[in-house]
């Protein structure tokens, strides 16, 4: 079946919830006339990530089911009629998730999935792993169920940078439970940042100008670009090839196994946050499944800049 899916890439601001809400709805009213079947938004996209500690995350910690971002989220499903996958700050009982809900276009909660393999980051404002780990679960569309998961971001990883690169946990998983749709919400750091990073004032006084919205509707051949392993000056408009190579690299059982059609969206945030500088360039591919001795069967459908704000919505047969 096709699926329409839209990726809306945020720059949020840490706190600042509702003028984040703000933009990302301007970014829905951009793709309301396409008719999204599912509309996917970053890593805690609404509160911003790299909170300092606990006391700092609490106000902005929601209950399954309800709070601001789940209203927010039912709002987009209800008016678009579609499935909204949003990425938020939980806290159950007394325990804290880094969290990603999935709403109906009822406006019900279809699953809420906790990250399973956590970066420092949420351990630093007090997140625990998934008790259950990586999950599969049907989404109903258009009569037509459709064998999904949701990962978040270090989920992609090797357990905490200390499992084999090799061990591909999550596409494993991916690959064992035969899932028809990956959606990966995420907050992925730009290969211009590193531990040491030396460039914040540079970068942040470089985002403080600003760029119009990307609006992504319709694939071209220069989708493929990511693909090629030229280097170019960092420019916010383009992709971050090395990420978006990287994001492959960690599905690459689905790209040396025989299976059926696998679709992967990822939706990250961009921007500097802090001492932290996010890669933007959220793509949509596709798994075809089928095995060659000389080449991969995958199809990129799009990727937005590492520096922008956005819209990709394409149309993908699962």
């Amino acid at each position: 079946m096709r699926l329409r899916i839209a990726a809306i890439q945020l720059n949020p601001l840490l706190g600042k919830f509702e003028e984040n809400a703000c933009t990302a709805l301007r970014l829905v009213d951009q793709i309301r006339s396409k008719k999204p079947d599912i509309v996917i938004f970053p890593e805690m996209a609404l509160t911003g990530y790299n909170f300092a500690g606990p006391n700092q995350i609490d106000p902005y910690l929601e209950e399954q089911g309800g709070g601001k971002s789940f209203e927010f989220a039912k709002r987009v499903s209800q008016s678009l009629k579609c499935h909204t996958v949003l990425g938020y700050p939980e806290r159950h009982s007394s325990t804290t998730y880094n969290s990603a809900m999935l709403i109906g276009p009822d406006g019900s909660l279809v699953h809420n999935y906790r990250k399973s393999f956590l970066y420092k980051t949420d351990e630093t404002w007090g997140a625990k792993e998934s008790p259950t780990g990586f999950e599969a679960f049907d989404i109903v569309i258009k009569d037509c169920k459709i064998r999904s998961t949701i990962g978040i971001c270090m989920d992609l990883n090797p357990y905490k940078f200390e499992a084999p690169f090799d061990a591909f946990e999550f596409a494993n998983f991916c690959l064992e439970k035969q899932v028809q749709l990956i959606l990966v919400p995420t907050a992925w750091m730009s290969t211009s940042w590193s531990e040491d990073w030396k460039d914040q004032a540079k970068y942040t006084k470089l985002f403080e100008q600003q760029m119009p919205f990307e609006i992504d509707i319709e694939r071209s051949a220069a989708n493929d670009s990511i693909l090629t392993a030229l280097e170019e000056p960092y420019d916010r408009a383009k992709p971050d090839k090395r990420t978006a190579q990287y994001w492959l690299i960690r599905f690459q059982p689905l790209l040396f196994n025989k299976h059926e059609k696998m679709v992967l969206a990822v939706c990250n945030r961009s921007g500097v946050e802090g001492d932290l500088m996010y890669a933007g360039s959220s793509s949509i591919f596709r798994f075809n499944g089928n095995v060659y001795e000389d080449g991969v069967d995958l199809e990129v459908f799009g990727t937005l800049g590492q520096g922008v704000e956005g819209v990709l919505l394409r149309d993908v047969e699962v």
